[in-house]
């Protein structure tokens, strides 16, 4: 990477960049984040379209359960996105400014806030799963198959919570191919346990529904091992050894999460607007809840680029803005949008021409088929903004401002997807549905657009950088 304490100097002016960096070092910069995220998120797409191509074979009720399990389960991602957002956002800044030590801390501590809060919130799953499933309007048949998924799925957020920190750790430091191989052993271990137990090959019994969730915790406590063994191994970098007791420093942790929480703010938004999404979608019935759940699958393969944009744009804005550097940050900004708008046009086309041939990957339902399929060609048409406001997002947050795209997310789903959601689905049915969400992304990207536009995050970080560090000096002292 180019971007470091000794690749980026100190800059005299906070308009003029003096690290000399070629556009190809940024280009190469980039897509040296990017393509194992990318890498990542096709592995678990594809992945994925195995998985839900199984399970799809076992009937729509079973689609419908599975699936708003899962949804589900991304609010405990909410939960630690918190401290995966600031652990990144920390350490890139930390290691912009050649704060080795700084760097360390702010790892010990996510993995000491990932420790305190796993089990509860794991509990609080279990126990709740009925009345979590419930808030989806799931329909009766559904209910009971995913009560028991869930209820085993549970068994797995440990693991899932210590990856995701190890991996907020690590991309904070640039490094996103390690997190990508260890996804990979995971979905690996994933697949190949769910082709048994689903099943019932090789003298395994046949688990069903049931398959998926055990496959799930055998593959995420395989890669939360794996993790960890790398961060505590001296090639991590990070400097966290084993036997080397740590202590909360409640400082840190407090300006962790006031990166982090605004972040998960935006997320948490966008789950609670899944439940109401998902209960006026399933008031047209079981199938027409089973192709939203698949359409999501196959929409992934236009989010692919989209997220690993907004990842590089996080990481590589914090670290040029640790190194006092923001003009090096817009020009790795400028270089993100260009080949994400590229790229994702790709993805988008598609989605547009090819809509039911990636439904029939993930199901033989003929009504599943065909409302997905409606689905998938109206968000063709969301794909661009979609990543543009991410990757905005992405620099504001990479710029310490997490709040500006968690009001981006508030207005586009309270104040778009959600009225308009209810509004033209009274009139136009599962179709005006699909129309609110492009809506939803439009507006984001205005409002990420336009505070990127003013240019006020390169001089805001300054004074932010400037209290972190007098904080730290007040911490050594």
């Amino acid at each position: 990477m180019s971007v470091g304490p000794n690749a980026v100097g100190k800059a005299d002016s906070p308009e003029v960049s003096q690290t000399g960096v070629s556009q190809e070092e940024i280009r190469r910069d980039i897509f040296g984040m990017i393509w194992p995220v990318t890498a990542e998120n096709v592995l678990q797409l594809l992945i994925g379209f195995v998985n839900t191509g199984m399970v799809g074979r076992l009937g729509a009720a079973t689609i419908l359960a599975v699936g708003l399990s899962s949804r589900v389960g991304m609010f405990v991602w909410v939960i630690f996105n918190a401290i995966g957002t600031g652990t990144t956002v920390l350490s890139a800044r930390a290691l912009g400014a050649g704060d080795q030590e700084r760097v360390r801390r702010v790892a010990q501590q996510g993995l000491l806030l990932a420790l305190a809060l796993m089990g509860v919130v794991a509990g609080g799953v279990y126990v709740l799963a009925p009345s979590l499933l419930t808030l989806f309007k799931i329909t009766p048949e559904a209910l009971p198959i995913g009560v028991a998924y869930l209820r085993i799925l549970v068994f797995s957020i440990p693991f899932q919570a210590l990856f995701l920190v190890v991996s907020a750790i690590l991309r904070g430091r640039g490094n996103t191919r390690v997190p990508m191989q260890i996804a990979l052993v995971i979905n690996l271990v994933t697949v190949a346990l769910n082709s048994v137990l689903i099943f019932g090959r090789l003298g395994f019994p046949e688990l069903g529904f049931r398959g998926p969730a055990v496959g799930t915790i055998v593959g995420q406590a395989v890669g939360a091992v794996i993790a960890l063994w790398y961060l505590y191994s001296a090639r991590s970098g990070v400097g966290i050894k084993f036997g080397r007791r740590f202590a909360m420093d409640t400082a840190l942790v407090r300006r962790l999460l006031a990166i982090g929480l605004p972040s998960s703010a935006e997320m948490f938004f966008w789950q609670i607007a899944s439940i109401i999404i998902f209960r006026v979608i399933n008031v047209f019935g079981t199938a027409a809840g089973a192709a939203y759940q698949l359409g999501l699958q196959a929409e992934g393969i236009s989010y692919m680029p989209s997220a690993g944009f907004g990842i590089a744009a996080t990481a590589l804005v914090g670290r040029s803005l640790g190194a006092r550097d923001p003009v090096l940050a817009e020009r790795y900004i400028k270089e993100i949008l260009r080949w994400g708008i590229a790229l994702t046009s790709l993805a988008s086309a598609v989605l547009l021409l090819g809509p039911r041939v990636l439904m029939r990957i993930l199901t033989n339902d003929p009504e599943v088929i065909s409302i997905g399929s409606q689905y998938l060609f109206i968000m063709a048409f969301s794909q661009v903004p979609q990543m543009l406001s991410g990757s905005l997002g992405g620099c504001l947050r990479g710029a310490g401002d997490t709040v500006i795209p968690m009001l981006s997310a508030a207005v586009g789903i309270w104040g778009c997807r959600i009225p308009l959601a209810f509004l033209l689905s009274q009139r136009f049915g599962l179709m005006g549905i699909w129309w609110a969400i492009n809506v939803d992304q439009y507006a984001r990207l205005a409002i990420t657009g336009t505070k990127y536009l003013t240019g006020k995050w390169k001089t805001q970080v300054e004074s932010g950088q400037r209290a972190q560090q007098s904080a730290v000096k007040q911490d050594v002292e």
